[in-house]
């Protein structure tokens, strides 16, 4: 199993701890969240990971190598201008023949991702989660099983976490796509986005706060 890691973004919420430190390498429990987010995706069977870079991503680099260290193979996608979630993927689609997993290297979570399958007959499979007050009305809806856009009730924040067909992907290499906006989305149009609600221990981290009491709450344990 392959594993594409969104690492390209600015991390401006963060600033200034984003000033010199690329928001991947923020340390929460003293590790960074894109290290503790490698080693789960190698618990989870994956063997090869493609990283996107833009901001500090030397910094990425330097750290994580070739991947020997954490027991994958890593490789890294350069992005001169952010291409977004969709575009990073998309610029690197060639790496993949099969269905892999997308997750975002700043979100903290311990979802096994052995479980993460594609069914056959679909395109995409997302995991969700609870609303928190920063996103208290969700991204979408889940029904009888399948993502759909956001319904009255019964909506869910989108985690970051997916597994993906390489069919989605074929657009230009060099533009500008969201994920759920651009490719999920008119697939889920369609009935072929599953998707599940994960309830386990799942942090996105947007504010200094958040990581400052995320760093906090694991130190008293």
């Amino acid at each position: 199993m392959k594993a594409f890691l969104l690492a390209a973004g600015k991390g401006k919420r963060l600033l200034p701890l984003t000033k010199e430190t690329p928001k991947p390498l923020v340390k929460v429990g003293g590790i960074s969240l894109i290290e503790r987010n490698l080693y789960n995706l190698k618990k989870g069977n994956v063997l090869e990971v493609i990283i996107n870079i833009h901001h500090l991503g030397e910094k990425i680099i330097n750290l994580l190598g070739d991947g020997s260290k954490y027991g994958l193979k890593i490789s890294y996608s350069i992005e001169g201008q952010l291409l977004g979630t969709g575009g990073g993927i998309q610029k690197s689609i060639h790496e993949f023949a099969d269905p892999f997993i997308v997750l975002s290297s700043d979100i903290w979570t311990d979802f096994d991702f052995s479980g993460l399958k594609l069914k056959r007959n679909l395109l995409a499979h997302m995991v969700l989660v609870p609303n928190t007050s920063s996103n208290p009305e969700g991204d979408v809806s889940l029904i009888n099983g399948l993502v759909k856009e956001k319904q009255p009730s019964k909506h869910y924040t989108f985690s970051g976490i997916s597994i993906v067909s390489p069919k989605l992907f074929n657009y230009p290499n060099d533009r500008e796509l969201g994920l759920w906006s651009e490719i999920l989305k008119p697939a889920s149009e369609k009935g072929l986005v599953s998707g599940e609600l994960y309830k386990g221990k799942f942090e996105n981290l947007n504010t200094i706060d958040d990581i400052e009491r995320l760093d906090a709450s694991l130190s008293a344990e």
